[in-house]
């Protein structure tokens, strides 16, 4: 066990108080900030407005990607709350919550609760988990129900109780049906390495694991039986421009090795061997030089360790690299994909952490110096590129009291730079890029102005007229009236009652002889397509990324 002082351990709670406040103030977020986000969106308010919950259904037609529970899961949010911003991030938010706290379970369970400790402040403080636990994907649900299988799967290596077996596999089969049967690779990789390093090669196929295995795969059945009857049972219907698609195959095979393998039907052709190692620069901010610390010293360390610290740290690094390396080798390739991995390398760097604070050494102190450095230049050259004063004016502010904060811990310099800090700093760094693209959209969002010059109108159904799909799909969440992407006039409505259109002023002028007498009611400099890169965000943000003008017109259909 390793000790942490009562004075910091105080304010290493503080501190997870602190990072978990930050991140839960995107609960109160009215716009969905990623285009991936709102599909997702859409899709579980289709569940829940239908209340079809075996198809999932995407602009009238069957979709066929991820499987089905974080769509029930944010349907079901949506049935008891109402559609809405924040009941679509609150179950991904809570799933990060789960994810935190078996992180600090599986810490605690290796190292105590002081490493366990850290580990929690930790996770909660890592750019990307935080990142991606409001800008909800399928890895927010991943982290909890990985995290969670992994601890009940340790606990019933040591000790084979029914209530950890019955745990250990609904985790596995929720983390299968969110994302894929790979994600058991994830789960197993490190007790699989644990086993290889003790010689325990009987476990790969003794009854005990079977069993769990086979109790895991069997309580995935709500995912099949709901794939096979929306696409099996109905080889008719066309997915992927053609007939015959089995929903059973893709959620086994195409959507995971035809991925891995870039041989199935969604495809990605830009992937590179070193892009992960790109992405974890700045993902894992700001614990990048203490994992590189941490690893260092556990292969350095490793033949004078005790025979349990060596297990737990192949344990982690199975956990963490066996996925890592995978994800590295295809050509499908996404930044967030890793941050499922990151409570291994938290745990990890916690234990080090824990151990360095008995004995600081000056390398690791200055390194992370550098980290906050890094993240303070990061943030203030952000700023001073998109020029929003009142944003730079906030983190001056801010700047200035951790300043003053680290004044009066001048006493304990060392350890506060190691642990307490960095917090701050990545802090600081996240409130920062969420408010930049929070203001950026709520000037530039379609949906978003749309929606608000609509507040006195929740009723007439809206046509969006060959834009991005996402601004309809987006629409249609913040608001109760029907709001329908369409890509031809011949699909707008030639009679009936009084319809909104938004169109681009360009194209508008192609639209007038619709046999209907219209009204412009607004136009608007807006930005069609919302998601791109870090750059394109900051052009944004910086008021130079070309802006399209949109009008948003009532038409009468005469008949």
């Amino acid at each position: 066990m390793t000790d942490i002082a009562p004075a910091l351990n105080r304010h290493i709670r503080w501190a997870i108080v602190l990072a978990l406040l930050v991140n839960a103030a995107s609960l109160l977020t009215p716009i969905i900030n990623e285009g991936d986000s709102v599909l997702y969106a859409a899709l579980s308010q289709h569940i829940a407005l239908t209340g079809n919950w075996g198809d999932l259904v995407l602009d009238h037609l069957d979709w066929l990607d991820k499987p089905h529970f974080p769509f029930w899961v944010t349907a079901l949010f949506f049935k008891i709350g109402g559609v809405s911003t924040f009941n679509y991030i609150l179950p991904g938010f809570l799933f990060h919550l789960l994810g935190s706290y078996y992180t600090y379970r599986i810490a605690r369970m290796f190292y105590g609760r002081d490493v366990a400790l850290l580990a929690l402040l930790m996770v909660v403080s890592t750019y990307h988990l935080m990142y991606t636990s409001s800008a909800i994907k399928a890895e927010a649900f991943l982290t909890g129900s990985i995290t969670a299988a992994c601890y009940y799967w340790l606990r019933f290596d040591a000790q084979a109780k029914a209530k950890y077996l019955l745990l250990g596999a609904l985790f596995s089969a929720i983390s299968v049906m969110t994302k894929g049967i790979f994600t058991l690779i994830t789960i197993a990789s490190g007790l699989a390495c644990l086993w290889i390093y003790r010689g325990q090669w009987r476990n790969f196929w003794s009854a005990k694991w079977l069993l769990a295995l086979g109790l895991s795969l069997l309580l995935t059945f709500p995912e099949v039986l709901a794939l096979y009857l929306q696409f099996d049972a109905h080889p008719e219907k066309v997915v992927f421009g053609k007939t015959g698609v089995s929903g059973i195959r893709f959620f086994l095979w195409d959507s995971q090795f035809g991925r891995f393998f870039n041989s199935g039907p969604i495809k990605n052709q830009e992937g590179t061997p070193l892009y992960f190692v790109h992405v974890f620069i700045w993902a894992f901010l700001p614990w990048v030089a203490a994992f590189v610390a941490a690893l260092y010293s556990g292969v350095r360390e490793f033949s004078r360790n005790s025979a349990q610290e060596r297990s737990q740290f192949v344990f982690l690094c199975g956990a963490f690299f066996v996925t890592f390396g995978l994800f590295s080798a295809t050509a499908f390739q996404l930044d967030y994909y890793t941050v499922i991995l990151f409570p291994f390398a938290v745990i990890m760097c916690a234990h080090y952490l824990a151990c360095w604070l008995q004995r600081t050494s000056t390398p690791f102190f200055v390194a992370q110096i550098g980290m906050i450095g890094f993240t303070l230049v990061l943030i203030f050259g952000l700023a001073i590129y998109v020029a929003n004063t009142l944003l730079l004016g906030a983190m001056v502010v801010f700047a200035l009291l951790l300043a003053g904060y680290a004044l009066a811990q001048r006493q304990r310099v060392r350890s506060f730079t190691a642990v307490i800090y960095p917090v701050m700093a990545v802090c600081m760094l996240y409130v920062f890029l969420e408010a930049m693209t929070l203001s950026a959209y709520l000037k530039y969002s379609i949906a978003y102005n749309v929606n608000k010059l609509l507040a006195q109108d929740r009723s007439t159904p809206v046509y969006v007229y060959q834009l991005d799909p996402i601004v309809a799909w987006e629409l249609g969440i913040y608001r109760s009236a029907p709001s329908e992407g369409v890509q031809s006039a011949l699909q707008l409505p030639r009679s009936g009652a009084p319809y909104l259109l938004l169109v681009k002023d360009a194209q508008w002028a192609e639209l007038r002889d619709l046999g209907s007498t219209a009204q412009v009611l607004a136009q608007g400099d807006w930005v069609d397509h919302k998601t791109g890169t870090l750059p394109r965000q900051l052009k944004l943000a910086k008021g130079t990324e070309p802006l399209e003008r949109f009008s948003l017109i009532r038409v009468t259909p005469v008949p």
